[in-house]
């Protein structure tokens, strides 16, 4: 932090979590006069929007990227003065009062000039107002934590005016501002806002936006916060900016190393305020599966993940991350994934009903002589026999391992419009073209299925193994 002059509140601000107040710092510290302010640094406050976003149920995405907008984040000019602007908008959050609010309110005008807490709150109670008022839309279910969903609520903190009106080209609206922000500046997703049904249905306020529609059903429009984790959540790696996340050794540190997307973590600390202007996201301490390092908010989803302490290849902990984000595969109780146990066929037919999400056709019977009904796995292996996985020579062999080679073909067979024709052959060094069903393998090895050089063709396949097949299969871009 550095000084300057004149007057200001010292008891209000709030430092990073650890450190002492600057009441305490006041009381404690001779050569910091009475007369003088405290400048808090670029994460300080960050921080403070942090936590007054939190106590008000805001997304700190939202807080921030309004504070951005407004003033830079700016409290007090270089000269100590509070930073108020040409229609008295005071301080960070720009509290523009009438003179009649100014009288009837319960708001201090001192102290939004001179508290920066203070001044931050007042924003974030007027933005909550707003979140409440009735006669604005509502996106889907409302919930505070999707960032989309205060769409309407940040409009009406600049006003309900024409000039925020987004259907009106010539606009550059208030709303569009801050979200844009949160993209760049907290790097979100955040999703265009379909068409708003817009009218001015007031003849006395004929600037007045009004709107006709009292909700709004837009699923793809679903950005949550990444801001909220705490200490124990488990998460897992997601951007959309690249095909890996990094992570450093710490908060704004040097990069060591990164990350495929998918891959299980756990919040150890945080979250940690970044020293960088650009930067409005905060950074988590993670661990698992090899993992101690810090990684930011924008590369953190939360999700009904397990970091399995028997997994130690970090591309196989995303691949089963993936499939248990989709409901397809499990651990065991123990709290293991036991990576290297083999599978059997059906556990493998179980996996792929549900990857596809198969159904039994209507009257079908199995086909199959070595299987009854009542039998485990028999639901999903009669399924997987009607959709021409298994069972292609008539038998199931349910409780027999499978091969590399195998679940070559049962892919093969099953993902036929996902994988792209074979345009090579690929020479493995134990195996050739006059390999029984070299065309199956040879066509996962053109579509980045498989890379191995060696293809052990009559391994039994591991459960890591099969988790690794089917994850690069479901993630194919076309």
């Amino acid at each position: 932090m550095k000084k300057i002059l004149p007057a200001a509140c010292l008891s209000s601000f709030i430092l990073l979590s650890g450190q002492p107040s600057i009441q305490a710092v006041a009381e404690t510290t001779a050569s910091i006069e009475k007369d003088e302010v405290v400048q808090l640094t670029t994460a300080e406050k960050k921080q403070l929007l942090w936590e007054v976003a939190v106590e008000y149920g805001i997304p700190p995405e939202i807080l921030k990227a309004i504070a951005q907008k407004e003033t830079d984040m700016t409290q007090f000019n270089e000269d100590g003065t509070p930073h108020i602007s040409e229609d008295g908008g005071i301080g960070m959050m720009q509290i523009t009062l009438t003179e009649e609010q100014q009288l009837t309110s319960d708001i201090d005008v001192e102290r939004l000039k001179t508290d920066l807490r203070y001044n931050i709150e007042v924003g974030a109670s007027i933005l909550k107002e707003k979140w409440e008022w009735d006669f604005l839309p509502i996106i889907n279910d409302h919930d505070p934590t999707v960032i989309e969903n205060w769409y309407f609520a940040v409009m009406a903190y600049n006003g309900l005016s024409k000039r925020n009106d987004p259907n009106l080209e010539e606009n550059e609206p208030y709303q569009e501002k801050v979200f844009q922000s949160i993209r760049e500046n907290s790097l979100l997703d955040i999703k265009d806002i379909p068409k708003v049904d817009i009218t001015y249905a007031d003849p006395d306020k004929p600037e007045l936006m009004t709107f006709s529609v009292a909700s709004y059903d837009w699923p793809e429009l679903a950005t949550k916060s990444t801001q909220l984790l705490t200490t124990g959540d488990q998460v897992y790696t997601l951007n959309n900016a690249a095909s890996y996340s990094y992570i450093r050794h710490d908060v704004d540190g040097e990069h060591a190393g990164n990350l495929p997307h998918y891959t299980p973590l756990e919040i150890v600390s945080g979250p940690f305020e970044s020293d960088n202007d650009a930067n409005h996201l905060v950074y988590y301490e993670v661990k698992g599966n090899g993992v101690d390092a810090y990684i930011s908010s924008s590369n953190l989803q939360q999700g009904n993940v397990s970091v399995f302490p028997d997994i130690e290849d970090r591309e196989v902990a995303a691949a089963v991350t993936y499939l248990q984000l989709k409901g397809m595969i499990s651990g065991h109780v123990d709290g293991t994934f036991k990576p290297d146990d083999t599978l059997l066929r059906r556990h493998a037919a179980s996996i792929l009903v549900k990857a596809l999400d198969l159904k039994l056709p209507e009257g079908y019977k199995m086909k199959a002589t070595d299987m009854e009904q009542g039998e485990l796995g028999y639901d999903e292996m009669v399924i997987a026999e009607a959709h021409g996985i298994m069972g292609v020579g008539g038998k199931l062999r349910p409780n027999e391992y499978l091969t590399r080679s195998q679940i070559s073909s049962i892919l093969a067979r099953t993902y036929t419009g996902t994988y792209e024709a074979a345009t090579t052959n690929v020479a493995f060094i134990d195996l050739d073209e006059t390999y029984w069903n070299y065309e199956d393998i040879n066509l996962l090895a053109n579509n980045g299925i498989t890379d191995d050089q060696a293809f052990r063709p009559e391994d039994d396949v591991t459960r890591a193994e099969f988790s690794l097949f089917l994850k690069r299969t479901l993630t194919l871009e076309k």
